[in-house]
């Protein structure tokens, strides 16, 4: 699903999505609300929910906060009914099965770097005969495989490239294909 698109450094959402029900609820949702405000919910569905999105990078905990305070949205602003429905519908219609193993497999990195990060607490921690829990061995051998975890996720990464590329370069005669064409 392509809504948004850089244009001179600047990430915007495409015109057309404002026709897709989900996307037009946050336009319309009530007289209050301002363009820019809806402009700004439709860019945090892209930085939450994209693939491509650098955020994508940050743990799911602290993604939601980070990117509030980064495009300015409201201190109060809340993920709300009419904000998850746009959410579900982007992501059910824009991550492939690829895209989707490729975030499961960076979260699962996200986990495994979170834990070594406590290397310290792991190295203490005894078993009921005071014995090691975690060796400095054990450690030092997850740390080795790393490089290779490392490594499949940057192929993993240019793979969802090349995939999203070939997608939205695809031909129909001499007209590219829409978004509801290629099955999605």
């Amino acid at each position: 699903m392509r809504l948004f698109e850089f244009n001179d450094y600047v990430l915007t959402v495409r015109e057309e999505c404002w026709g897709l029900s989900p996307f037009k609820k946050i336009l319309k949702r009530d007289k209050s609300r301002t363009k820019e405000l809806a402009l700004k919910e439709m860019l945090f569905i892209y930085y939450y929910c994209d693939i491509k999105s650098d955020y994508m990078i940050v743990r799911e905990e602290h993604r939601i906060e980070e990117i509030i305070k980064d495009i300015e949205l409201p201190k109060d602003w809340k993920i709300d009914s009419i904000m998850q429905e746009a959410i579900d519908f982007y992501k059910e219609r824009s991550i492939t099965i690829l895209a989707r193993l490729c975030m499961n497999a960076m979260k699962a990195a996200n986990d495994i770097s979170e834990y070594l990060s406590h290397t310290d607490v792991l190295l203490n921690e005894r078993n009921e005969k005071g014995a090691p829990v975690y060796t400095l061995s054990g450690i030092m051998g997850g740390l080795d495989k790393m490089k290779k975890v490392m490594l499949d996720l940057k192929t993993a990464e240019k793979e969802i490239i090349k995939e999203q590329f070939d997608t939205e370069n695809q031909m129909k005669g001499s007209k590219a294909m829409g978004m509801f064409e290629n099955g999605i």
